[in-house]
């Protein structure tokens, strides 16, 4: 989008195209976990159980990048509004470099504390089982829910919404697919319960991902990630900590 875009357009037009499609993606991003709810219930009570036991880490995972993001999005426009592009691509990288490697530590951490998660909520061996089984797959794809996050924040930071917009609901349009046919086994596909429904979760979130990658590669952006920029920068990570959470 041309830089100068925001300066020629009228504010309430402004607002319209801008907000609208961010209001959009935020509910689709919530529409995962009911989607998932709405086929889970159908494999058993005790199923439905565990999901609603593991959506307080899984919301956990997402408010924590979600949080980052907000950060990358404020200084990436922050360097942009100022014409620094060579600061604002460095922001990018560095923004993707950690989203990469809190996915890693979240994933990681969220899958080791679960069993005891489950166990003070529930005695139940079938409920923890299940919980278990769904958290194993679906925290492994917090990485690429991450990268997600940072492209949706790079693009929305040059005014592209209605790209995210695009990529988000395609995810979950192949979340709501998924879902039945990978549960209960839909032609080709054997049933795969529980487990079922973390892969059709986590390959939604994998094509939003390819999705953002593919308009990257093949289009012009006038922000461009580095491996040379990714070396970490305390200045910059501590700008994209979310306020509440820096020391006074």
């Amino acid at each position: 989008m041309d830089q100068t875009y925001m300066k020629k357009q009228p504010v309430l037009g402004l607002v319209v195209k801008m907000s609208l499609p961010m209001v959009i993606s935020m509910l689709v991003n919530s529409l995962y976990n009911i989607v998932d709810s709405l086929f889970v219930a159908k494999i058993s009570e005790n199923a439905m159980t565990a999901l609603s036991l593991v959506f307080p880490l899984q919301n956990l995972i997402g408010a924590i990048m979600i949080g980052f993001g907000v950060g990358i999005n404020a200084v990436i426009s922050f360097y942009l509004g100022a014409q620094d592009h060579k600061m604002a691509d460095r922001s990018a990288s560095q923004g993707l470099l950690l989203a990469t490697l809190h996915g890693i530590l979240l994933s990681i951490v969220c899958i080791a504390i679960m069993p005891s998660f489950l166990q003070k909520f529930t005695n139940d061996p079938d409920i923890i089982s299940i919980g278990i089984r769904y958290s194993g797959i679906a925290f492994c794809f917090a990485v690429m829910q991450a990268w997600g996050l940072v492209f949706e924040k790079v693009y929305q930071a040059i005014g592209r919404m209605t790209l995210t917009m695009a990529c988000l609901l395609s995810g979950c349009v192949l979340n709501i697919i998924l879902d039945p046919v990978l549960i209960f086994g839909i032609g080709p596909f054997p049933a795969m319960g529980i487990a079922g429904a973390a892969i059709a979760t986590g390959l939604g979130q994998t094509l939003s991902t390819v999705m953002y990658l593919t308009v990257y590669l093949t289009q012009p952006s006038s922000i461009r990630f580095s491996l040379k920029d990714m070396k970490p920068d305390s200045f910059l990570i501590k700008n994209y900590i979310p306020s509440v959470f820096r020391p006074a």
